[in-house]
């Protein structure tokens, strides 16, 4: 039996990867209709197993996020039989009300991204989908859950806020967002979480709090009347890095304990009532059959119009038109002349 839920890492989640912080097989990417997925892996574990997809590399930070095939990706988890998705994201504080190191259950997201495509029905008439609930809540509190029986530090809500990168915000930027209601900054959830709900999948994020946006000085954070260096900062990130593969493993237990209510898997149900599309998600991408092309009609002359009539280029003896009138093709035992250049 497939595991039906899977992690998709974010930044460092690579470094877990290269040390055998998971024991886990490597199935590889995944051909999809959209291209090829990230390589995916089967994790094993005392209390379960799980996929896991690092949507950056597999040795390092390879792929920037607006970049990452974020369609493939996604099909390639459903049609492997995943339902529940798991985002685990770094992000950057908007406020002091979040601690470096500190993780967060995202509660909603503000896409501020501009170049990446959001949905899988491009010039297409479906993906309407609400979003509210943004994260799926059984999901959401299944990772409170986890954190809390882990004795992780962390706050139950915050708004993303994604951005397009790979450069990081000005500082203006940065006060836009949090006066918009951002709480946290990253690059990473969108277009990620809305094409998961239309697969009709949950998804949620745990987001570890890595550093603070910029503010345009060159002051360091200060916390409880110290300042944080560089190196305090870095090793905190770290240490909420390293913690990943223990919370999913706790993660897988507590699913399976529980039976959580949500309506991810109707997502897309207003679209199947009116019959635009089928039950069977793998259909959702098949193009409608174009419609047959008219014969032309006839001429003056009574011959079929030319569909390829006006220019065509001089042929000269011995050569012919190839059938799709790409190129002039020699005859048999002819010579292709090219014109040189005049001197």
């Amino acid at each position: 039996m497939n595991p039906f839920m899977a992690c998709i890492g974010g930044t460092a989640a690579y470094d877990l990867l290269r040390e055998g912080a998971f024991v886990a097989q490597r199935l590889g990417p995944q051909r999809t209709p959209f291209g090829l997925s990230a390589p995916i892996y089967l994790c094993e574990s005392r209390l379960g197993e799980f996929y896991f997809l690092s949507r950056h590399g597999e040795s390092g930070y390879e792929l920037v996020p607006s970049f990452v095939n974020y369609r493939a990706n996604i099909y390639a988890l459903k049609d492997r039989g995943v339902r529940a998705i798991v985002s685990w994201s770094e992000t950057r504080a908007l406020c002091h009300n979040y601690t470096i190191g500190h993780y967060v259950v995202a509660s909603d997201v503000i896409d501020e991204t501009h170049s990446r495509t959001h949905t899988f029905f491009e010039n297409r008439g479906l993906g309407v989908v609400r979003q509210w609930p943004v994260f799926c809540p059984s999901l959401r509190e299944a990772l409170a859950t986890t954190l809390t029986a882990e004795n992780c530090q962390y706050k139950d809500h915050g708004v993303y806020v994604c951005i397009e990168g790979p450069r990081r915000e000005t500082p203006a930027e940065a006060a836009k967002y949090a006066s918009f209601g951002g709480q946290l900054l990253g690059m990473s959830l969108a277009p990620e979480v809305f094409l998961a709900k239309e697969l009709q999948m949950c998804y949620a994020s745990i987001c570890y709090v890595a550093s603070y946006a910029e503010t345009g000085s060159e002051f360091r954070p200060f916390e409880q009347g110290r300042i944080l260096d560089v190196a305090g900062q870095a090793a905190r990130a770290r240490a909420a890095v390293e913690r990943l593969p223990r919370i999913l493993e706790r993660l897988c237990d507590v699913l399976r304990r529980t039976r959580g209510v949500c309506h991810c898997e109707s997502s897309m149900q207003h679209h199947i009532a009116s019959g635009q599309i089928g039950w069977d998600w793998r259909t959702w991408f098949e193009l409608p059959a174009a419609p047959p092309q008219a014969s032309p009609g006839p001429t003056s002359s009574g011959r079929a119009a030319d569909v390829n009539s006006g220019f065509k280029p001089a042929v000269g003896r011995g050569a012919e038109v190839s059938a799709d009138r790409s190129e002039i093709v020699p005859a048999a035992g002819s010579v292709r002349r090219f014109l040189s250049p005049r001197s």
